[in-house]
C-alpha cells in the first residue's frame, strides 16, 4: 500500500513540475478561480460578473454594476488575502477590477 502511496505523490510532483515548465499554472489557476468564484465571494458578486482572467499573479475582474466596481476596487487586498488563503497558497498578487 505504501508504495501505491509514494507513487501517487510522485506523479502529482511531475504534473505540477510540467505545469511550471509549460506556464500552464496560471491557466490552471485561471479556471480552479472560475469554477469556485461563487464559493469564495457569494452569489451577489458572482451573478455580476463577466469575466475573469488571471495573467501571471494578476487577476482582471470584469463586473456589470457600478456600485459594485466601487465597492470591489476598495477592497482588493481582501480579495486578495481570501484567494490565497482558500487555495493555501500565493496566487494572486494584484487585482484589477474593470466594468
Amino acid at each position: 500500500m505504501r508504495g501505491d502511496k509514494d507513487k501517487d505523490i510522485r506523479i502529482g510532483s511531475v504534473i505540477e513540475a510540467m505545469y511550471k515548465r509549460y506556464r500552464l499554472d496560471a491557466k490552471v489557476n485561471e479556471l480552479k478561480i472560475k469554477k469556485d468564484w461563487e464559493d469564495i465571494f457569494g452569489r451577489l458578486i458572482a451573478n455580476h460578473t463577466n469575466q475573469i482572467e488571471l495573467k501571471g499573479k494578476t487577476l482582471y475582474v470584469t463586473v456589470t454594476n457600478g456600485p459594485l466596481r466601487n465597492e470591489l476596487f476598495l477592497q482588493r487586498d481582501l480579495m486578495i488575502a481570501k484567494l490565497n488563503e482558500y487555495y493555501e497558497q500565493v496566487i494572486i498578487e494584484k487585482v484589477f477590477i474593470q466594468s
